[in-house]
């Protein structure tokens, strides 16, 4: 038996916790490696089959919020017999949690990710597991061995977490108005009144077809006014492509099969969607915003360089479609998922807040990750999606240092040291530590130096 230093209580009765939607969220305070401040991390404790399990708060792959995510039995993956390597999972015999931004899957007793036997990144980073315990009171307490990182921290917090699942919001078309831009139109429309018009499109090729008309007249010097108005709150998808909640996504495999490859570019063809819709929110949602002493609006490069962004996803989303339909599939036979939208509610009222969490944090991960997704398609030997991805990629680093630039932009302005306003803004709009490896490289050709996320990394 593992000798156990510390017994920590949680002060919670174990029945408290339901195995379909009650659990706790539990944040650990260590030292820091300097012995000047405390360091936090965050648990969640749940109940399944029987047991207690106690793992990190945070997805180890990307920080999406895995303290919400679904539980899958090992019965439940074998059932899923179209996805690829996951005997690893299946035979060990222990449910999983579901990460609900990727559909990575974490062993409950090991914290072993068993996403992709071949994925890098995953299985250097499994998710941080503690032994639950129950004292002889009923309550529930941690039991760490001695040979733990936390065995010397302390219960900073114990909060419940009601994990009962909430419908998907409907996929209804939004109704016309009245009048709206269109691309026959003869009058002039504002900026913002396009943009809104591109938000609530849901037909993709249409969505395309429409940002590429505003690029087009907007550098033809054909929109004089940025103009104001209110942006919808979801952009609006078609009701025939199905919507599931990201933690019921099936695994996208290792890009080996054919069908690894379609799921891979379906994903990454809706990822585009919402990147469109996300380069036209900023400008509609932030057009009246005024910065600095003297409440100076923002530039019109400003709006120039996030139209660029649009057109740019405008043209990746064709180029994934089009390959998908020459695999013989198309865009919409998969489900989607709208995962990425939530940053974009979150910062839906900082300007500042959305340029670091969408465009400096989640935009500079696909970074991080692109190369090895490249890599998967170059070892299946398909150099045509190879080519396209590679020039996606390229074109990811310049969204990337719009972003950086437009945040250091305001910082300077507004007299604010863009560090510390960077680390703090992700800290209370972006849950979990910032993931490595790092693509040191293709981050600081965006502007991105260590000095912005090598504070935030997971230790």
């Amino acid at each position: 038996m593992t000798p156990f230093q510390r017994r920590v209580s949680l002060g919670v009765a174990a029945t408290a916790l339901t195995p379909a939607t009650a659990r706790l969220r539990v944040s650990l305070s260590l030292p820091a490696a300097s012995g000047s401040s405390r360091e936090l991390t965050d648990f969640v404790v749940l109940a399944h089959g029987g047991s207690h399990f106690c793992i990190e708060a945070a997805c180890p792959h990307s920080g999406g919020r895995l303290f919400r995510g679904v539980i899958e039995d090992a019965a439940d993956i074998e059932d899923l017999a179209d996805i690829e390597d996951l005997a690893g999972a299946s035979a060990a015999g222990v449910a999983s949690l579901v990460c609900p931004w990727h559909a990575f899957r974490f062993n409950l007793a090991t914290g072993v990710c068993d996403h992709s036997s071949s994925s890098a990144e995953s299985d250097t980073h499994p998710a941080v597991v503690l032994p639950v315990g129950v004292d002889d009171d009923g309550t529930l307490c941690l039991s760490i061995p001695d040979d733990s990182p936390f065995v010397d921290a302390a219960v900073v917090s114990v909060l419940p977490i009601d994990v009962s699942p909430k419908p998907p919001k409907p996929l209804a078309l939004r109704p016309a108005a009245v009048e709206r831009p269109e691309i026959q139109s003869q009058r002039t429309w504002t900026l913002v009144e396009w943009a809104i018009r591109v938000l609530n499109e849901p037909v993709p090729t249409e969505k395309v077809r429409l940002t590429k008309h505003v690029y087009a007249l907007w550098n033809d010097g054909n929109i004089s006014e940025i103009g104001s108005g209110v942006p919808p709150d979801e952009p609006a998808r078609q009701s025939e492509i199905g919507r599931v909640d990201p933690s019921r996504t099936k695994r996208r495999g290792n890009g080996q099969s054919l069908v690894s490859r379609i799921k891979i570019l379906h994903s990454l063809a809706s990822i585009e969607q919402w990147a469109i819709d996300l380069a036209f929110d900023i400008i509609a949602r932030f057009a009246t915003v005024v910065i600095g002493p003297l409440q100076s609006p923002m530039p019109r490069a400003f709006f120039g360089d996030f139209l660029k962004v649009a057109n740019d996803e405008a043209r990746h989303y064709t180029y994934l479609s089009d390959r998908l339909e020459h695999l013989g599939s198309h865009f919409g036979a998969l489900p989607i998922h709208a995962a990425l939208w939530e940053s974009a509610e979150k910062t839906s009222n900082d300007l500042l807040a959305r340029l670091a969490v969408v465009h400096m944090v989640h935009e500079a991960r696909g970074l991080d990750v692109n190369p090895q997704t490249i890599a998967r398609f170059e070892n299946a030997g398909d150099s045509e999606s190879v080519e396209k991805l590679k020039e996606i990629h390229d074109d990811e680093v310049t969204h990337v240092a719009a972003g950086q630039r437009w945040f250091s932009y305001i910082c300077e302005i507004e007299r604010k040291d863009k560090y510390e306003t960077f680390h703090s803004l992700v800290r209370d709009n972006f849950h979990g530590n910032l993931k490595p490896p790092f693509n040191e490289v293709d981050r600081s050709r965006a502007g991105l130096d260590t000095q912005y996320y090598l504070p935030l990394a997971a230790k």
